[in-house]
Parts: structure tokens; sequence; C-alpha cells
């Protein structure tokens, strides 16, 4: 066996014959006596002495070029070391998926690819990068078994989940109603039909002409068409969503200088009383299980603040002179705090439900926003709420509230954040649907739309229900894809709201009048989350369950 030594040559490590080196070594000795003597040299010895240094500098060379060769190519001798990955990453039966291939940080040089697909006999690839379509859904083996130039073998396996294809989503409208009121503007505060134990349905009609008088409307569904039930005229515009007390009967609450909430009776729509106070916009009252009621007023002088009313009119607490209080508020899961937005310091408010005193404020920082549409809760109790430019979550630690998280979303205010069945959160914004991871408010997705007083919702299969402003209601599945647009009317629509079995009612300004629309959809439901709409359910009472 021939030893081999290394030595260093500019950069590189070089492996040399040591046969080779000893014997220019030795040439040099037998040399250097000669040229150091005084006496004469032997012109015939020097001469040969000197063909043989050059023999063995060649020699020298041509095996250091040798062996720096081979160095090069000690790459193609070590053994190979790969990992895969594909893409898409949740692909569906009959689609097209590109696998790609990369050898680890050590690996050998690599000469041949081999894939086996695992899905029949000659599902394979000699690519590095194939392509491939699985023909039905299933968990597949999928290898890749690679090898260096000297043989060595390496291979990896995967296991690859195939999806059936989504079923096809089939929603139609099966009815529009209009109470046929013509209105100066459209519905705002994201209004949201509310359905009573009966099935009746209630809705508003804001602002109607000739007039600042909105409508509170009262429909029975009758299948394939809708009837009237009532309308009662309130004392003023309307900008907000009724929502229903434990004994099936109405609140809601308008902008009157004298009239800021009202309770109707649900059979024919009379005013069973109304609570004295000024100004109520966003706030569609919260509904505890015993009947009271929790609102706020939008005005910031002594008229500002949080109010709260039993289920027979009586004001049991108010807070005032506090700033406004746009947005509506909501219900711990024990009832025994009520969370309020503070629009005039850009605050959360923690207050107790019995008596009305502060537990604790909360802030998120200047450029807060004045505006806010509807707060809601996740299971673990975080608090979520909306402004002009952000989306907060907020804990509560029963002695003071802290933020767990801000997330720039422009034009959220006009929404509200919804929960969906994988746990992520939904709000409309300026940009369109945003989606959002609940651990630290980044966003998933973003499907561009133009919103506007739409809170979206959310359906047992993870689809997303949004209105938009020019008159669809857009159906956007969990990835962020476009489902469906249901074409409703030709302005505004509002917040939809989902029942049990899938159906979706829901406002839009159509022309001249609001119109309210039933549609049906295929194998569908409510989502199972803390919060899958406005208001958490169909009688939007703003409390956690």
């Amino acid at each position: 066996m021939i030893d081999y030594v290394m030595y260093r040559s500019t950069d590189k490590v070089e492996v040399v014959s040591k046969k080779v080196i000893f014997s220019y070594l030795a040439v040099v000795a037998e040399l250097s006596p000669v040229c150091k003597s005084d006496k004469r040299i032997d012109r015939t010895k020097m001469i040969s002495t000197m063909k043989n240094v050059k023999v063995l500098l060649l020699c020298l060379l041509m095996s250091v070029s040798f062996y720096a060769c081979k160095d090069d190519d000690m790459g193609d001798l070590l053994p190979p070391d790969v990992d895969f990955n594909y893409t898409p990453a949740a692909p569906i039966e009959g689609q097209e998926i590109l696998f790609y291939a990369d050898p680890t940080e050590g690996s050998g040089e690599i000469a041949e690819w081999s894939w086996d697909f695992g899905d029949g006999e000659g599902s394979t690839s000699e690519k590095r990068n194939p392509y491939h379509t699985f023909a039905s859904a299933g968990t597949y083996q999928v290898t890749l078994k690679v090898r260096n130039a000297a043989g060595t073998t390496y291979d990896i396996t995967k296991s690859v989940e195939v999806a059936p294809p989504p079923k096809e989503f089939i929603a139609n409208v099966v009815w529009a109603f209009s109470n046929n009121a013509a209105v100066s503007k459209i519905n705002e505060g994201s209004s949201a039909p509310v359905i009573g134990d009966d099935g009746t349905i209630y809705y508003v009609e804001g602002n109607v002409n000739g007039g600042l008088n909105g409508n509170a409307v009262a429909v029975t569904d009758q299948g394939t068409n809708a009837q009237l039930k009532w309308a009662t005229e309130l004392d003023s515009y309307i900008a907000n969503a009724p929502s229903i007390g434990p004994d099936g009967n109405i609140y809601i609450n308008t902008w009157s200088n004298s009239k800021m909430v009202y309770k109707l009776n649900s059979a024919d729509g009379s005013e069973m009383w109304s609570g004295s106070g000024r100004g109520v916009s966003n706030n569609t009252p919260a509904v505890d299980a015993q009947g009271n009621i929790y609102h706020g007023s939008r005005f910031q002088s002594q008229d500002g603040g949080a109010y709260s009313w039993n289920s027979g009119g009586e004001k049991r607490w108010e807070i005032v002179g506090v700033g406004a209080f746009y947005a509506a508020p909501v219900l711990s899961r024990d009832g025994q705090t009520v969370y309020f937005l503070n629009t005039s310091e850009g605050k959360l408010w923690a207050i107790n439900t019995a008596d009305g005193t502060k537990k604790w404020s909360e802030s998120v920082g200047t450029g807060s926003g004045t505006h806010g549409s509807s707060l809601s809760m996740d299971r673990d109790g975080t608090i979520y709420y909306t402004t002009n430019v952000h989306v907060v979550a907020i804990t509560d630690g029963g002695e003071r509230g802290s933020v767990k998280w801000s997330a720039e979303v422009a034009g959220a205010a006009q929404s509200g954040i919804v929960i969906g069945p994988n746990g992520h959160l939904y709000t409309g914004g300026g940009a369109g649907l945003v989606s959002l991871n609940p651990n630290d408010g980044s966003v998933n997705w973003t499907y561009s739309l133009t919103t506007n007083e739409s809170v979206p919702a959310v359906d047992v299969n993870g689809n997303v229900y949004i209105g938009t402003a020019e008159g669809k209601l857009a159906v956007i599945n969990p990835d962020g894809q476009l489902l469906k647009e249901i074409e409703l009317g030709n302005g505004v629509v509002n917040s939809p709201t989902i029942t049990a079995d899938g159906t979706v009612y829901v406002e839009a300004l159509d022309g001249a009048v609001i119109k309210l629309y039933k549609i049906a959809v295929e194998e569908s439901g409510l989502a199972d989350s803390p919060w899958p709409m406005k208001g958490q359910n169909v009688k939007n009472t703003g409390r956690a369950e």
C-alpha cells in the first residue's frame, strides 16, 4: 500500500506520494556536497545528477497535480445525504404536486436521484425535482433514494397526506324581502338580523327618507318566501342591530335625544318600555342570563358612558362623563364582567356587572382611533376589539388587564373579530377580509375586497362570509380562496347571521330600500367556535358561552 502525506499549497491540502518526496530529497542530498565542494566538479556526474533532479521534479509536479485532482473529487466519494419537501403542503387528489430535494450539509456529490411515490407500480421518477399527481386521496409513503459516483446510497421516506377534493360549495338565494320603506343611508353599525326561538327574523331599516326615524321590522320565514309580521317606527335613527332577551322580546338602541334604548314586544312590535338618555351609536345591547342589558353612548359629553337596565326598564347603573363608548360590549362567560371600549381614551374597560364599578382599564396606546363596532371573546377569556387602525387582544388578569398583542389592521373599526373552528381570527379591514393568528396577531392571509359595516360570520366548514360594499356576499374558504360571490342588491351588504342548519340571513341595500335575504347553503351550519359571528349567536346577546 502506498503511503501519502499532505502539505498546504495556497488554500488546498495536497496529497503527495512519500516515495516521490523521498526520492527528490535523496537526489538533492547527493547533489548538495558536489555544489559545496571547492574541488573541481565531475562534469559527467553533475550532468547525470541534474538529469535525475529534473526527472524527479517532473514526477513530483505530476504527483502533486494528480493528488490535487483526487482531492477535488473527494466529494464524489463522501456518502450522500438528502432531504425533500413538496408543495402544496396540503395536496388534494388530482392536484399536481412538486417534489423538491436538496443535499444536506456535509453530503457528498449526488450522481443519481430515484423517486418512488408509493401509489402503484411504475410510479417513479429519476428527476431531482419531479412533479407527480395522486389519483385518489390517501396516505402515501414517498421514498427518495440517492447514489453517489462510488455507488454509496442513501434513502429517505415521508408520509404524504392527500385529501379528497373539496365539496362543491352550493349556496342560493331563496327569497328577498323588503318593507318598502325608502332609506337615505345604509344600515350602519354592522347591522345583523336576529332570530327568535319561533324562527321570526328581526332586523332594522336605519334611516328612512322624510325623517331620521328608523324602523324595527319582524318577518316570518315561510320557506320559499317571507311575510311581514310587524314594523315599528322608533324615535330616531338606528345605527346598530337588535338583540333578544331571555323572554324573547327585542332590545334596540337609537340615536334619540330622549330615548336611547327600547324594549319591543316580539309578538306585535309594541313598545314595552324605553330608557331615557341620548345618543347610542354602534351599540347593540348585550344581554345576560337574567335579562339585564348593557350598552354605551356615543356622546363624549356628560351623556357619554355605559349603562345597564333590568328587563323591566329600571336603570341599574350608569357611568357617565368619561367619553364615548361606541362599540357593542361583550359579557364574560360567568356574567360577572362586562367589557366596553372607551373610544375617547382608546382603552378597554372591565366593569362589574352587579354594580357598575370599574375593575380596570387598559390602553392600546396612541392612534387607537375613535370608532369601533363589536367586541368579542375567545374561549380562554381573551377580549378582542377593533379600532380605526388596530386589532387588539386583551387578557383579563383579575385586578388589571394587559395587552396580549396589538396588530395594525387599517379600517377594522367598521367590522369586528370573529373566530373560526380552527381558532383563526377574521375581520374586515381596509384591505379586505383579514385572517389573523390568535397567538400573536400576525396576518395569515388577506383576501382583497371592499367591505363596510360588515362583521364576518364563519360556518362549520371554516368558510367565512362577509358583505361587500358592492352588493355581494363573499364566501372565502379557510385558506383565503374565494368560493362564491352572491349578488345581493347594489349597495352595502351588512353582517350575516348563520343558523344551525347553515341558512344565512343578511341585510343589503338595494336601490332606495333595505332588503332582507335568505340564502340556503348545502351541507353547512354555524361554526363550533367561541365567537362565530356578530354578537356570538343568533340572538346577538354578546355573551361568551
